[in-house]
Parts: structure tokens; C-alpha cells; sequence
């Protein structure tokens, strides 16, 4: 994470300063902007989330890491959200991993040093509590993708996602859990990507050969 100052992001301080207004003065005082570099984690898993976060502009992935190393997306942020706000009220060790796909721009504030203040700042949990809710209806809306949109959409917004270098590899079996689906359908799904030139299988992973296809067939799935 890098701290930045408004005359290096103009656009970003401006859409920061309009989120700003609705917070008191105290805690319009503690922001602070910084970029996180695409690639780079805003938290990981089981570590202090130090931090609360709010995305200004950019695109990031939230997802957890199972036992065996293997990694289950959750969801995808391209929008205005507010990140560590669970962390802040409760347990301070991040639930989620979050990492940046692009450079990633945000309002920070300190919960390690203002942790009382922030919870007790009426207007700051207004705009918080907010967004909690708008979050609770976009997973209740992924919930809808699995039952209603088909799989071979769901799977290349996934592919998507949560590919690494133009590769996409994945503990099949969870993943097929996620999607609600069975593997036996999962991989049949993986072999009809393969034989429309989408994807290209190899021993340890999938290639992917067409990216402007697969991005065409995955639509907004998992984009929140």
C-alpha cells in the first residue's frame, strides 16, 4: 500500500471528497488516499485487517484459500464499497483475502488508532451500515446467478477471475460445490469451452486461447 496525496490523483481526491461529506469532521480528518498495485493484497486471511477501506476506483477479487492451498472466489469489486467493515466490529483478523486486479485506489482509516471514535461516530456508521445492506443484497443476487444463470456463463466469469497469467487451475470438486453444480457437469462444461476454442487444457491447467469470447459469454457474472 502506497499513500498518496490529492494532487497526485485528482479524480480520485474529487470522488473522495464527495464521499467525505458524508462523514463528521473527526473522521473526515483521518482519511487517508492510497493505492494498492494490481497484484497486491488489500488483506489476507487471518491477518490484522488494520485498515478499513473504501474503494474509489479500480478492481479487486475477494476470495478465501482452503486447506489445500486452492483458492474459491467469493466475489469481484469494480465499484464505490466499503472493505473491513466486519473487521471492524468485531474480531480485527481479515476473514477474506481481497487483491487488487488493477490498480486499486481507496480512503483509508487507521481502526488500530481510532477504532472507539469510528464506532461511535453516528454519521460514519450510517454510511457503513449502508453499505452493509447493499452488500447483503448483491449475495443474495450472486445466490440468483447460481440458480439462474447457466453454467457455462458462470463458469467463464469465474475463469475470469480468478486466472493467473492467462492459466486457470482450481480444486475442481469445491468448485463444482460453489457453482451447484456436479463435477461430472463442471467438466463437461470445461471440455465444451475447450472444443469452442475459449480454452485450452493442459496437464495442470486451462489455457485460455480467445479471452474477448469467454469475456463475451461471462457477461457481469461475478462482477459485483
Amino acid at each position: 500500500m502506497e499513500f498518496i496525496t490529492a494532487g497526485q490523483a485528482p479524480e480520485i481526491a474529487a470522488k473522495a471528497e464527495s464521499i467525505r461529506r458524508s462523514f463528521s469532521k473527526q473522521v473526515s480528518a483521518w482519511m487517508r488516499l492510497c493505492v494498492f498495485r494490481a497484484g497486491e493484497y488489500l488483506y489476507r486471511e487471518g491477518d490484522d485487517s488494520g485498515d478499513l477501506l473504501i474503494l474509489l476506483a479500480g478492481s479487486c477479487k475477494v476470495f478465501k484459500t482452503l486447506e489445500n492451498g486452492k483458492n474459491v472466489l467469493l466475489c469481484r469489486y469494480e465499484k464505490i464499497e466499503v472493505l473491513g467493515e466486519f473487521e471492524l466490529f468485531g474480531d480485527p483478523a481479515a476473514k477474506t483475502n481481497v487483491q487488487a486486479l488493477t490498480d486499486v485506489y481507496c480512503m483509508a482509516f487507521s481502526v488500530s488508532e481510532h477504532r472507539e471514535s469510528l464506532l461511535s461516530d453516528n454519521a460514519f456508521l450510517r454510511f457503513v451500515l449502508r453499505e452493509i445492506g447493499a452488500k447483503a443484497g448483491r449475495s443474495n443476487l450472486n445466490l440468483a446467478i447460481n440458480l439462474m444463470y447457466p453454467l457455462e456463463q458462470r463458469v467463464a466469469g469465474y475463469i475470469l477471475t480468478m486466472q493467473k497469467n492467462g492459466a486457470f487451475s482450481t480444486n475442481y470438486t469445491m468448485l463444482s460445490e460453489y457453482l451447484g453444480c456436479s463435477l461430472r457437469h463442471l467438466l463437461r462444461t470445461f471440455r465444451v469451452l475447450c472444443e469452442k476454442e475459449m480454452l485450452k487444457k493442459t496437464e495442470s491447467s486451462y489455457l485460455i486461447q480467445d479471452v474477448v469470447a469467454l469475456e463475451a459469454l461471462a457477461g457481469n457474472v461475478y462482477r459485483q
